[in-house]
Parts: C-alpha cells; sequence; structure tokens
C-alpha cells in the first residue's frame, strides 16, 4: 500500500513537470521587461525617443541572402572586417549629423549580428537600433517555418512568440532587445508572408515597437498596409519601406491614404528608381502637405557576407551615389532647389522617426 501512494506520488510528480515544460510559454521564467512609454530598444539599451536624432530608419551594416553560409569554405563570414567598415561608416554619418541607424536585417538572413551592433555602439556615440523579423517568400528562408504548417501547426502564433521574445527578453543569450519588427512580402503577398505579417501584427500590439516593412517591385505597399492594418496593427507605427521602387506619386498617395508612414529608403539606388526621380516626388508629396509622413534612407549595405558580387562596369555608375552620406550631401540640396523647407527636412529626418516609435 505504501509502495502503491509513493508510486502515484512519484507518477503525479512526473505528469506535472511535463506539462510545466510543455505547456508553459518559454518566456516564463525568464525577465519579461516591456518597454516604458517614449522609450525605444537600442543595442545598448533602451533611451528616451525624444533622443533619437536625425535618423535613418533603414540600413545594413552587415547582409547576405539566405545560403550564403553554402559559400563559406571558399569565403567565410569576416566580421572584423564588418567592424572595421561600421566604424568607417558611421564616421561619415555622424560628421553630416545622423545621430540614429535602425538596421533593418530580419532573422532570416545573414548579416544580423548583435555582436558587431554592440561593439560598433560602444566605440561610438551613434545610436543602433536592431530588428526582429522575417524576410519574404521568394528571398527569404520560409522552409524552417512551412513544415510545421503540414501538421497545421498557426506557424504566425510561433513566429509572434519569437518577435516578442527577442523585443522583451533579448535576441539569443546576448540580453540585446530589438527596437523594430521587420517585415518583407511580394506584390500579391503569398500564404506564408500573410502569416509573417499576422505575426508582426500580434507583437507590435504585445509590444508596442513599430513595424517597418520592404516592399518588392513597384507596387504591394497598398495592399501590404492594409493586410497590417485588418490583423490590428497601429498605422502611427507602421513605415511602408522602399515606396521609391515605384516612380508613381500616385503611388506614394495611395499608400498615405491608409494612415501609415512612408519611407523613400532606396534613395542612392540609382538603378531602381534615379535620385532626381525620386527628389521630385517627394517634394510634390511635402507641398501638398505629407511631410509628416515621409522617412528618409538608403538601404546600404556596408559588407557583404559570402563571395563578392562582381557588378558589370557598365552599371557602376548607378550605384555612385549609393552611400551613408547621399541624402545629407546630395539629396537634401536637392530637396530645396524643389522648394521643400529646411523645417519639412526637419520634419521628415528627425521628427517622424521620433514619431513612428511614440505612435504620432
Amino acid at each position: 500500500m505504501k509502495q502503491r501512494k509513493i508510486f502515484h506520488v512519484v507518477f503525479l510528480s512526473i505528469v506535472f513537470v511535463t506539462f510545466f515544460l510543455v505547456a508553459i510559454p518559454p518566456t516564463i521564467g525568464k525577465e519579461m521587461s516591456p518597454l516604458k512609454p517614449g522609450m525605444v530598444n537600442t543595442v545598448l539599451g533602451p533611451i528616451p525617443a525624444e533622443k533619437l536624432g536625425t535618423t535613418l530608419i533603414h540600413e545594413h551594416f552587415a547582409f547576405a541572402y539566405p545560403g550564403w553560409f553554402a559559400d563559406s569554405t571558399m569565403y567565410p563570414e569576416n566580421w572584423k572586417e564588418a567592424y572595421k567598415t561600421g566604424l568607417r561608416v558611421i564616421k561619415t554619418a555622424w560628421d553630416v549629423g545622423v545621430r540614429t541607424i535602425v538596421d533593418a536585417t530580419p532573422n532570416d538572413t545573414g548579416g544580423r549580428n548583435v555582436e558587431l551592433y554592440k561593439k560598433l555602439a560602444r566605440k561610438t556615440r551613434m545610436n543602433i537600433i536592431c530588428s526582429t523579423g522575417l524576410y519574404t517568400d521568394h528571398e527569404g528562408s520560409p522552409a524552417y517555418w512551412k513544415t510545421r504548417v503540414i501538421w497545421g501547426t498557426d506557424i504566425a502564433q510561433l513566429i509572434s512568440e519569437m518577435f516578442i521574445r527577442e523585443i522583451t527578453v533579448g535576441i539569443g543569450k546576448t540580453g540585446v532587445k530589438a527596437g523594430v519588427i521587420k517585415v518583407g512580402s511580394s506584390p500579391e503577398m503569398s500564404k506564408y508572408e500573410q502569416a509573417v505579417h499576422k505575426a508582426a501584427a500580434i507583437a507590435q500590439k504585445a509590444t508596442g515597437v513599430p513595424i517597418i516593412t520592404h516592399t518588392e517591385g513597384p507596387t504591394g505597399g497598398v495592399e501590404q498596409a492594409e493586410f497590417l492594418l485588418k490583423e490590428g496593427a497601429d498605422p502611427k507605427k507602421v513605415v511602408i519601406g522602399h515606396v521609391s521602387n515605384s516612380r508613381d506619386v500616385q503611388y506614394h498617395k495611395a499608400i498615405l491614404a491608409k494612415g501609415v508612414y512612408i519611407a523613400f529608403d532606396r534613395i542612392g539606388l540609382d538603378i531602381i528608381t534615379p535620385t532626381d526621380v525620386i527628389v521630385k516626388n517627394i517634394a510634390t508629396l511635402c507641398k501638398e502637405g505629407y511631410a509628416d509622413r515621409i522617412l528618409l534612407s538608403h538601404d546600404t549595405v556596408n559588407y557583404w557576407l559570402g563571395r563578392p558580387i562582381s557588378v558589370p562596369e557598365k552599371y557602376l555608375k548607378a550605384f555612385e551615389n549609393w552611400r551613408i552620406d547621399h541624402i545629407a550631401k546630395n539629396v537634401i540640396p536637392m530637396l530645396k532647389a524643389e522648394g521643400v523647407t529646411d523645417e519639412q527636412i526637419r520634419v521628415m529626418m528627425v521628427e517622424n522617426p521620433k514619431n513612428v516609435f511614440l505612435g504620432k
């Protein structure tokens, strides 16, 4: 009889422990610290949004498309070189007045190295904000998640848990907390991309951090905005990115009509849209009262992982403006020549990034 009681106690203990390990969310037992109102996660800790200053909302200290590691025998990663390059880029950015850089590298591409970001931020005075997020279906790494769909798993819920943990607990064991959620979609969103965007909306509602996006081609931004808002995202904390892929200012207005921000964040990639076309579109929007909903950046990649990309000489000129100081040195004077005021430029470069984090 006594042995039977002992058996029951042991059995119930095993059941309880098993249930606890399986059923309790992985964040329990870890210190979750939601952001206080008005604060922004940088790689060195939270700071007031008021201290962001001139901000580039979409850049990359290092990047590689998925699969780069397959070539690592020939071209292994070189983080020392990435660090040296990052220091040079930060100095260039600092000298033209930039005080905050958002690194928009998502989890499933190469280059999201929070230890690199921390090292760069400690060495310099630059605020660096890193991302949690996933890239597009065709240029990201969806296979890991798609294999779970086979068994009927709600991958949007799984992905949102990851996003939330990286914002409130930290990325891996680094203690670095993501400050934005970065997602990408094709002109017609795939089911996988819809799941990722749904996860982003869930995570935003739980944490309050902004969503910044990647859009393909000259379309897709309207649909992306509509989907995020349908899933409950706060339009005042949504930035639809890469709108400069399109030369059509009516497309830009259609996205703005959804109440979100837009980012001309590939300025300098003249092979996609020449700088002068982008400048004229921004100037038009400013004249029509949209300056308080526009952000500017370059989408530069400072260091490429893997095999160097060989660009034919005839295309090199189309990349000569793709650098971290292009907006400050070239675009701002061009905007002024088109009638954009100093105050409107300050709003786009300082006030709007701050307000995205504040939800204004």
